[in-house]
């Protein structure tokens, strides 16, 4: 990775990789169901946690057909009812002709585990209203002091040492007040020069790494995109010619557009040191 000069990060399983926050998330969408449907989430997210679901992380959910889809960069490949059944070739081609195009609402891109039980939820009936609703609610519970969050050590001291060096920007999707509230619980408050709230990944990624390639008048070559979310924050980097590094927890990504793929924070930290800050150092002499 040469002539980096900013580095854009996303937030949530980025530069933390905390999951408690999700089984909360569950239980405040499974009780918004109706009574009859409650058992039945927990049934489906209990085998999407086990791996017995056709629903994983890496495929997308078509909530308007109510289809489970297995994608490469965007063209469907594979299909799935809801109960495992598989979608025949022909009607695949048929409802999906082109690349498709990912959203908020209902062509949703299971890139992280705050996609599993939001998806579960619009199966059996969840407005995208109520789920969103659920998700602030989310994020109001990771504000207060009972939501511990433990940034890991090494990457906090690469964080603080780039910082000096490069621009470095943050880019989520999650609103401003929680955001601002996670950061100040890692430790990391200061370390950005920019915060971009609400982002709208992936639809609006192009955009945003666009205003920051202007904002710093860098080009996208001497940008680089950090995430653990294949599809919002890799891919359209990449595609405009932006160094990216994909965080794969699950394997999934390692045939894929990213230049580097790590398993987790620990290897993130390590890549980072070696081969942004010596690099930076080794210039300077």
């Amino acid at each position: 990775m040469h002539n980096i000069r900013t580095i854009v990060f996303d937030l949530d399983g980025t530069l933390y990789e905390d999951t408690h926050h999700f089984r909360y998330y569950a239980d405040l969408l499974r009780e918004m169901l109706p009574k009859e449907y409650q058992a039945s989430f927990e049934k489906d997210y209990s085998a999407v946690e086990t791996d017995q679901h056709t629903l994983k992380i890496g495929r997308v959910y078509d909530a308007k057909e109510d289809l489970i889809l297995a994608h490469q960069n965007g063209n469907v490949i594979d299909g799935w009812q809801w109960d495992g059944e598989k979608v025949t070739k022909e009607e695949l081609n048929s409802l999906y002709p082109n690349t498709l195009e990912f959203d908020l609402f209902t062509m949703l891109s299971i890139g992280d585990l705050w996609w599993i039980p939001v998806s579960i939820a619009k199966h059996y009936g969840l407005s995208s209203e109520d789920a969103y609703s659920a998700f602030l609610q989310t994020r109001e519970h990771m504000m207060t002091d009972s939501f511990i969050l433990e940034p890991l050590k090494e990457f906090a001291q690469v964080l603080e040492k780039l910082h000096g060096k490069y621009k470095l920007v943050l880019m989520t999707n999650s609103p401003q007040t929680d955001s601002d509230v996670i950061l100040k619980k890692l430790g990391f408050t200061s370390y950005f020069h920019e915060k971009i709230f609400e982002a709208n990944k992936p639809a609006s990624t192009s955009e945003q790494l666009t205003y920051i390639s202007n904002k710093f008048n860098v080009s996208f070559e001497e940008m680089l995109s950090i995430g653990d979310n294949y599809i919002n924050e890799i891919l359209p980097a990449a595609r405009l010619g932006c160094h990216t590094i994909c965080i794969d927890s699950f394997n999934l990504f390692e045939e894929s557009e990213s230049n580097i793929t790590v398993k987790n924070l620990a290897e993130l930290a390590e890549l980072l040191e070696n081969d942004l800050l010596n690099e930076h150092q080794s210039e300077s002499f």
